[in-house]
């Protein structure tokens, strides 16, 4: 039987947490025409939402910072 993880708000944008139903949580990008890859660490999703926002030519919201 297949269970539906429930959503966890994170404190940084564009990211999701997602409570597996073994206790595990995963974080996920939450930007559309971005694939739906899982980290382990809050801290690196963020990281990759700036990256991307980055790519797209827009300013980075959560850690980085551009020079």
């Amino acid at each position: 039987m297949w269970h539906k993880p429930k959503h966890i708000k994170s404190e940084y944008k564009h990211v999701r947490g997602l409570l597996n139903t073994n206790g595990k949580i995963y974080y996920t990008v939450q930007m559309k025409g971005v694939s739906k890859a899982l980290f382990d660490c809050e801290r690196k999703c963020a990281i990759a939402v700036d990256k991307k926002l980055i790519e797209q030519g827009k300013e980075p919201v959560n850690i980085l910072i551009r020079k």
